[in-house]
């Protein structure tokens, strides 16, 4: 390991630190409680991993502990999404639900794909696979976050400081994982290197704009009519309502006799 990713890799265990500490004092743990569980349980892997390597130098374990792990920051992470939706949409009922609709969708395929791999294949390998499981998952994040700042931009709905830097920091660290992660598909292990320095790199200043992002919490802007001239957001509302009534009235009509 590098002088620059020991660095690096200490002063991210400091950021995360300071972020769950600023939320305690701030009280703003409750608000965005599920990207604080992340922070947290990035924290704890790699506070876990450090001491592997520095204590007990065994790189056998180190590579044990991380790969299992990483399902669990990997599912917290599309977690992250899931919030930062709630918040975008909290006051755009359907757009609401088909961003969670197809969040679930998209997300739970990926995950269904990797554990019918993981059980049935016997060629099944725990650091290739999720390594393909979190390129695929980083890829769905990556347009998932594009699509909420599509819609945020065509609806003209305004989001405060601290999503704002949620979704930036996210939108940096998976934007540079897409990257890495599929360099080191096509050029292979001799990529390894490069592609811990991107990946630490990375998450280093997703850390350091939530740490100033979310150093203080701040009240969501007061939701507004949408606005709209087109009043395209009605018609998606309205073809929307159209369709499940249809459905209702399909499922209640009685069966023929």
């Amino acid at each position: 390991m590098t002088i620059l990713t020991q660095i690096v890799w200490l002063g991210g265990l400091f950021l995360e630190g300071v972020i769950l500490v600023r939320a305690i004092q701030g009280k703003s743990f409750s608000k965005y409680s599920l990207f604080y569980v992340y922070i947290a349980s990035v924290l704890v892997t790699s506070a876990s991993l450090w001491v592997i390597y520095v204590y007990i130098a065994k790189p056998s374990l180190n590579i044990a502990v991380y790969w299992p792990t990483q399902y669990i920051t990997l599912a917290l992470g599309c977690g992250v999404i899931f919030e930062i939706s709630r918040h975008v949409f909290a006051h755009r009922v359907t757009l609401d639900r088909l961003a969670r609709w197809s969040m679930l969708a998209m997300f739970g395929l990926i995950f269904l794909l990797a554990a019918v791999h993981a059980l049935l294949l016997p060629n099944w390998n725990v650091a290739s696979d999720t390594a393909d499981l979190e390129r695929d998952l980083r890829v769905a994040q990556a347009l998932v976050l594009m699509t909420i700042i599509f819609l945020t931009g065509y609806y003209r709905i305004e989001i405060g400081k601290n999503i704002r830097g949620m979704i930036l920091g996210f939108g940096v660290y998976v934007g540079a994982s897409v990257l890495s992660l599929t360099a080191r598909l096509f050029i292979g292990p001799r990529f390894g290197t490069a592609w811990q320095i991107i990946q630490s790199s990375a998450y280093f200043a997703a850390l350091a704009i939530w740490a100033f992002a979310l150093w203080s919490y701040e009240p969501e802007p007061p939701s507004r009519p949408p606005s709209d001239p087109s009043g395209g957001y009605q018609t998606l509302a309205d073809q929307t309502h159209q369709v499940l009534d249809s459905i209702n009235d399909h499922l209640n009509r009685p069966a023929p006799r």
